[in-house]
């Protein structure tokens, strides 16, 4: 393979933070703030909403959980206000279940733009359609 240019390694080395940002609903004084994920752990939310099944042919099938994803990926993206909060929690009667916790808080409406929100901060622009459908089914 012939390059035209070298690419420089240095250029690559760049750790991977998470960064934040906030987001306003306007019901809410206070902005939710998301953050940012790496694909690591992105990729251990699809293995933990992954199921195995044999098929009729006899091979291993995996299945995404779509909505068990989605759920777990926005718990984990929003870190403010913090979703574990116990006050919180018993306030919206939710204990010990994050995602309730944020779907007890929100309107339909306010849930699908956070959704969006979180797509669009982690980079999923290209099919973000399709994931927010999979995300809000």
């Amino acid at each position: 393979m012939n390059l035209s240019k070298v690419v420089d390694i240095k250029s690559f080395l760049i750790t991977n933070e998470n960064e934040t940002k906030e987001v306003k609903i306007e019901r809410f004084p206070e902005p939710f703030v998301i953050s940012s994920l790496g694909e690591t752990e992105n990729d251990r939310l699809k293995k933990a909403n992954t199921s195995t099944r044999r098929s009729k042919s006899g091979s291993l099938v995996k299945d995404l959980d779509t909505d068990k994803y989605g759920d777990a990926l926005l718990a984990r993206c929003v870190v403010g206000p913090d979703l574990k909060d116990a006050e919180l929690q018993a306030f919206f009667k939710t204990p010990g279940d994050e995602i309730a916790t944020l779907k007890a808080m929100l309107r339909a409406g306010e849930y699908a733009s956070l959704v969006k929100e979180v797509l669009e901060f982690n980079g999923f622009n290209e099919d973000e359609e399709e994931i927010k459908d999979e995300v809000k089914n």
